[in-house]
């Protein structure tokens, strides 16, 4: 089968992440095109690590003369005062050429079908059947009453949910009335942290809800396991003893990063005879705001920037933090620290809560009370941080537990749901 996945960029993200490792596992039995449409959105590193070099990785920056000519057409069009935008036209040319070029039998994007993405578009022109791995960009819509998106997710032959909640949101079966605090809240983390997704999917007047149409499934994520590649980085000098909490995301204020940091200060105050430390692994300028209120006072909490490989530093965590504002999806970074038998707190948002205490196996965490904004309640995120302080019986507990729900998110499982999910499609 011929396979063209397909991202908005590729950029740090556990999306992405998911991507190229599921493009990698299914290069083993297919032949697997990878079409990144924003070449200049690229974290190599991360593209290195997780993406197979039976996977060929295509953007449009690989057709020099194609690409200049298109950036003169660009400039040219700003220049008459059009709004054309001839370099994005050039892009949804070369996914087209992709499609029929290697008779492409399933497209399966990891952005959602909306309005102006040019996966719709691709979708519409060449009728290629398209596969939509929905890892948060619809729920966010939904959560701020944003139905436009709907008639095209439709004209996808399935849409896949990361988790249970992913699925039912999208489809109505689970019914959200959020607050207007929490919709003013969603408001403003998608306007900066998903502005792109968000713009493409808004219409000019509200639309009302119609059904969905389109087939539902759900597939949990699945990440290779972590196998060192040459030297790994020397351990963070920490002291003998200190309890560590870690977090991995993106350096935006949606993670949660200020109250993972305000109520780490707290946890010192709280236990002053105890020895702690925080490994904060992630880049953005929010984060690297919070770096410089608090590295010269406390130093220790060890501000890593992004790192690639945060298993050797997970493996010196005690609990891992994601009190996350808004939504969620699943994030891999729960899942690694579970491969390194780390128990986490996190919000109970989107699939974490499937994740973190599942229905048929022990919990791995603890979930955080939400305030109406949506955003986690400071003093359960210090409570929670305290009972794993003082209670070494429930933290060993959560540990195991985080150990065998890793196995839940094997990537071959993952991938095999995938294969059969496309050929049912295309058969």
């Amino acid at each position: 089968m011929n396979i063209l996945v397909t991202t908005f960029c590729l950029e740090k993200a556990g999306s992405h992440v998911l991507a190229l490792a599921l493009a990698s596992e299914l290069a083993k039995k297919h032949n697997v095109y990878f079409f990144n449409q924003n070449e200049q959105l690229v974290d190599k590193d991360m593209v290195v690590q997780y993406l197979s070099p039976a996977v060929q990785l295509v953007s449009i920056d690989q057709y020099p003369v194609f690409n200049a000519i298109a950036w003169k057409l660009n400039a040219l069009c700003q220049k008459l005062g059009f709004r054309f935008q001839a370099h994005e036209y050039a892009k949804t040319l070369l996914g087209r050429y992709l499609i029929r070029r290697h008779r492409i039998a399933v497209l399966h994007s990891h952005e959602p079908m909306v309005a102006k993405s040019r996966v719709t578009k691709l979708c519409q022109l060449t009728g290629v059947p398209t596969v939509v791995t929905d890892h948060q960009g619809y729920s966010m819509l939904i959560k701020v009453g944003e139905f436009s998106f709907v008639p095209y997710a439709n004209l996808a032959k399935a849409v896949v949910g990361v988790s249970q909640y992913t699925a039912d949101l999208f489809t109505g079966e689970l019914q959200e009335k959020p607050s207007e605090e929490e919709r003013q809240a969603g408001e403003r983390i998608l306007a900066t942290d998903y502005q792109n997704e968000y713009e493409n999917a808004k219409q000019q007047a509200p639309q009302p809800r119609i059904p969905i149409t389109t087939r539902v499934e759900v597939i949990y994520n699945g990440v290779p396991r972590y196998t060192p590649v040459g030297k790994e980085p020397t351990p963070l000098p920490i002291p003998a003893g200190s309890f560590v909490f870690g977090l991995v995301g993106r350096g935006t204020q949606q993670k949660g990063w200020g109250d993972a940091l305000a109520a780490y200060v707290r946890i010192k105050e709280l236990y002053p005879n105890r020895r702690f430390a925080f490994i904060a692994m992630g880049d953005g300028a929010y984060l690297r705001s919070l770096r410089a209120d608090y590295e010269a006072a406390h130093p220790d909490i060890y501000f890593l920037g992004n790192v690639q490989t945060p298993h050797p530093y997970m493996r010196q965590c005690h609990v891992g933090l994601f009190p996350s504002w808004f939504s969620e999806a699943q994030p891999i970074s729960i899942i690694e620290f579970f491969e390194n038998g780390v128990p986490v707190v996190a919000s109970p948002l989107g699939g974490i809560p499937e994740m973190v205490q599942p229905a048929d196996s022990p919990a791995a965490g603890r979930l955080l009370r939400m305030n109406p904004d949506a955003t986690p309640q400071l003093n359960d995120l210090i409570a929670a941080m305290s009972t794993y302080v003082t209670d070494a019986a429930l933290l060993a507990s959560h540990a195991q537990a985080a150990l065998q729900l890793r196995n839940t998110y094997d990537v071959a499982h993952c991938a095999a749901q995938y294969e059969s999910l496309f050929r049912e499609i295309v058969a």
